[in-house]
């Protein structure tokens, strides 16, 4: 990709921090060849993600308990659960489900909401450099609203799976299966959205 085209062009203004930063890049990176400017891209990308980072810790720290999320996901996780024809029974964001080996009482709690999942994207596509306000605002619903599904999906799934299995798949499908799935469908989206979205001229 030609240099022209890594750097964008921002609006000269002496007071503005951006176009400092940006006169500043394009000076340090002057005599940087291809492989350089990826590798500084990359350091700034990591940078920033760092950066962002920052309100994960601050969100643990004050202890907000996600109660309306939470609510909600509840809500779409009993339904989905009768789609699949689960015999549970709920109190507010709590699941009794018995099955052949017990019975399983699970709450839906805040790092069950898929807040950690929601930041993480966010962090990813505010991270990605030479992209805009509309794109990246276009990628963050979508995914979010990606992200919710999956989730519920998530939850359902080993709920029903317990129900038809037994106690003993739970922690297999909760803290192994599912955590890592998660994970990856943030990757997806954030994938998805890099080759399709955020640097798509009509975005731009």
């Amino acid at each position: 990709m030609a240099r022209k085209a890594r750097l964008i062009k921002r609006k000269k203004s002496a007071n503005s921090i951006t176009y400092k930063w940006y006169q500043f890049e394009k000076k340090t990176t002057k005599k940087f060849t291809e492989s350089q400017l990826r590798m500084w891209d990359t350091l700034i990308f990591l940078i920033r993600f760092s950066i962002l980072a920052i309100p994960l810790h601050l969100i643990i720290w004050t202890g907000y308990d996600f109660s309306h999320i939470i609510t909600i996901t509840s809500y779409f996780t009993s339904k989905l659960l009768s789609v699949l024809g689960t015999n549970f029974f709920q109190i507010e964001n709590t699941f009794i489900i018995k099955t052949e080996t017990g019975t399983l009482i699970a709450d839906i709690i805040r790092d069950c909401s898929g807040w950690k999942s929601f930041l993480a994207l966010f962090s990813l596509i505010i991270a990605t450099r030479h992209s805009t306000i509309k794109a990246r605002t276009i990628g963050i619903i979508i995914g979010t609203f990606a992200i919710f599904i999956g989730n519920v999906i998530r939850l359902a799934t080993t709920f029903h799976l317990t129900y038809l299995k037994g106690l003993e798949i739970f922690d297999i499908t909760h803290n192994i299966l599912w955590q890592g799935g998660l994970i990856l469908l943030v990757l997806a989206i954030w994938l998805f959205w890099l080759e399709n979205l955020a640097f798509n001229k009509r975005y731009i």
